[in-house]
């Protein structure tokens, strides 16, 4: 299911961890594909741990659908996107802040081109490996965005709404704005096409 309520879902997730609450009550273990992915995150300590890629995708995957490649997600850390998402955390796990911007490349992707997405988030996320340079921690920027994941009609008229939500919580910036906008309609096309495809295959099969 890759809708509004499943990506709002799935920052909530990132949320919870790194507010050290744990996933048990957004994430059931009948969802969980891997329980012991699932279990480790329940156990989540964002102080001690990062994400690893397959933690990254499949808390995505149990929550959206099977959509989400590791070996994509590694090619994207090794080569293709490194400059935007940053060099592992801690080891050879990621931060939450680097978690939430492969899940947005994972949106843009059906929209934007790998440098397209790159030159986009770097914008609001200046050097992946230096926090501060942020105008809006990805995480936040991620929260956001999902919140209006439901945005129907032109989404130019969302700028005000945008607008508020950045406020309340003091990372307000024109900038921004207009990258979530973008991200906005990169994610219609992405739910548009993963229910073309969806249909397709109903009209195939009957």
């Amino acid at each position: 299911m890759y809708d509004a309520q499943a990506v709002q879902t799935l920052s909530g997730c990132l949320l919870r961890l790194k507010e050290g609450k744990g996933i048990g009550t957004l994430v059931s273990e009948e969802e969980a594909e891997l329980p012991k992915v699932m279990t480790r995150l329940k156990q989540f300590d964002p102080t001690k741990n990062g994400l690893s890629i397959n933690e990254i995708v499949h808390l995505a995957n149990a929550l959206i659908g099977e959509h989400m490649s590791a070996t994509t997600i590694q090619n994207w850390t090794k080569r293709e996107v490194r400059d935007i998402i940053g060099v592992p955390h801690r080891g050879k796990k990621y931060s939450i802040n680097q978690a939430a911007i492969i899940y947005l490349l994972d949106d843009l992707k059906h929209l934007f081109s790998l440098e397209e997405t790159r030159e986009l988030l770097t914008i609001v996320f200046k050097n992946p490996n230096i926090d501060e340079d942020d105008l809006i921690s990805p995480l936040d920027f991620y929260l956001v965005y999902t919140q209006h994941a439901e945005t129907s009609g032109p989404i130019e008229l969302t700028e005000k709404r945008l607008r508020r939500s950045l406020e309340r919580i003091n990372a307000y910036r024109p900038e921004t704005v207009h990258v979530l906008q973008l991200c906005l309609y990169a994610r219609r096309i992405s739910h548009l096409t993963h229910e073309a495809k969806q249909r397709l295959q109903h009209v195939l099969h009957t």
